[in-house]
C-alpha cells in the first residue's frame, strides 16, 4: 500500500511540475514523453529562449524534488530500479544544463532525452521484465520511429551548422560542425 501510494505521489509531483505555467512554457517545445510529442519537437533547431530558460529552471526544480520520492521509493521497496534512476537522472541533467544555457538546440536535446529514456527502459527491463508499462514501451518506440524517420530526411538536406551529440557512458559530449 505505501509503495503504491509512494508511486502516486511521484506522477503527481510531475504532473504537477508540468502543468504548472513553467512547463507548460516549456513542455511546449521540450520532449513530455506523452501525447502531446510530436516530430516537430525533434527538427526544433533552435535553442530555448531566455524566458523559456527560466522556465527550465523552474520545472527542473519541482522535477528534483519529484526525484526524490522516486529514490526514496525504490530505496524501500524496489532497490535494483535505484542505480538505473540515478542514471537516468545522470543523463537528464547533463541534457538540462546544456538547454538551459542555450548550448543545445531543442531538437537535439529532446533526441538525447528519448535515447536516454531508452537506455533507462532496457536497463530497468534486464532487472525485471515488467518493470516497463507496456504503454511507455510503446511510447518509447513511437519516439524513436519518430527520430529514425527524421535521421533519413535530415540525411538527404543540404548540411549547415550542425550540434552532434553523444552519450559516453553517462556523460555528455557535444561538438558543432560549421
Amino acid at each position: 500500500m505505501a509503495a503504491q501510494q509512494a508511486k502516486k505521489d511521484a506522477v503527481s509531483c510531475v504532473q504537477e511540475a508540468r502543468t504548472s505555467p513553467d512547463g507548460q512554457m516549456v513542455y511546449a517545445r521540450v520532449w513530455a514523453f506523452d501525447d502531446s510529442d510530436t516530430a516537430a519537437k525533434l527538427r526544433d533547431p533552435a535553442p530555448l529562449t531566455k524566458e523559456e530558460q527560466n522556465a527550465l529552471v523552474q520545472v527542473h526544480n519541482k522535477l528534483v524534488k519529484c526525484r526524490e520520492i522516486v529514490v526514496l521509493h525504490d530505496m524501500r521497496y524496489a532497490a535494483w530500479e535505484t542505480q538505473y534512476w540515478q542514471e537516468a537522472f545522470q543523463r537528464s541533467d547533463a541534457i538540462f544544463y546544456r538547454l538551459a544555457s542555450g548550448e543545445l538546440p531543442v531538437g537535439i536535446a529532446n533526441k538525447l532525452a528519448i535515447e536516454s529514456n531508452g537506455k533507462f527502459q532496457i536497463d530497468a527491463s534486464r532487472g525485471h521484465a515488467d518493470a516497463v508499462r507496456v504503454e511507455e514501451a510503446q511510447r518509447q518506440r513511437a519516439a524513436e520511429a519518430m527520430m529514425q524517420a527524421g535521421a533519413q530526411i535530415a540525411a538527404s538536406q543540404p548540411k549547415m551548422t550542425t550540434t552532434n551529440c553523444t552519450w559516453l557512458g553517462n556523460t555528455l559530449n557535444c561538438t558543432s560542425i560549421h
